[in-house]
């Protein structure tokens, strides 16, 4: 008897204990799981050059993100800048991507490379853009010395690393300055390039 008194009392504390994680630690579990696959979708959007749905996940992926997480943040707020300024929004994702730079410029490298090599790319395609849409020299010029700068710091540091892109990276520096010099005719005449 007292056997199946404790059989039903320990039967009957299932549901409590069930309840009691479902609302405790379950929640951080189901709140990550939901994250993931707003990310999952987001980089297929990405994938698919959907930028703007790409941005409007990884912004959404931002808000369901546990705060605990600072690396993850920052890693989603960098992919939604990216998508942002490749869906149009030039400034707005260049000024998010280089917040999460000076964030992570000492704390994380790897991802500090990786801003800091999307940010060069955006700023060279806005030369670009500004160029041919006929802005004053005095507008497009600090973006392609920024771009320039941030080729040069990425070849630096690959260069430093002993890392196969070093040479890449030099030749991005050298497609700025081909870029500042070449004549407004001569760049009309050309392809945009991938990105713009």
């Amino acid at each position: 008897m007292n056997r199946q008194k404790v059989l039903w009392t320990a039967w009957a504390m299932i549901p409590v204990v069930l309840a009691i994680w479902w609302f405790g630690p379950g929640q951080e579990l189901q709140a990550r799981s939901r994250v993931a696959s707003t990310v999952e979708l987001a980089m297929a959007a990405a994938d698919q050059e959907n930028w703007q749905e790409a941005a409007e996940l990884f912004g959404q992926a931002i808000g369901e993100a546990p705060t605990d997480s600072p690396e993850s943040n920052r890693w989603l707020r960098l992919h939604a800048s990216h998508a942002e300024f490749m869906s149009g929004n030039t400034w707005n994702g260049i000024s998010g991507m280089e917040e999460v730079l000076d964030e992570i410029k000492d704390a994380d490298p790897v991802l500090a490379r990786d801003a800091r090599a999307r940010i060069a790319s955006a700023q060279y395609f806005a030369t670009w853009k500004l160029r041919l849409e006929g802005a004053d020299s005095a507008v497009w010029k600090p973006e392609a010395e920024k771009a320039r700068q941030h080729f040069r710091l990425l070849a630096e540091d690959a260069e430093a690393r002993g890392a196969s892109e070093s040479e890449d990276l030099k030749k991005n520096v050298e497609s700025v300055i081909w870029l500042e010099r070449m004549d407004l005719a001569e760049l009309q005449a050309l392809p945009l390039p991938g990105g713009c």
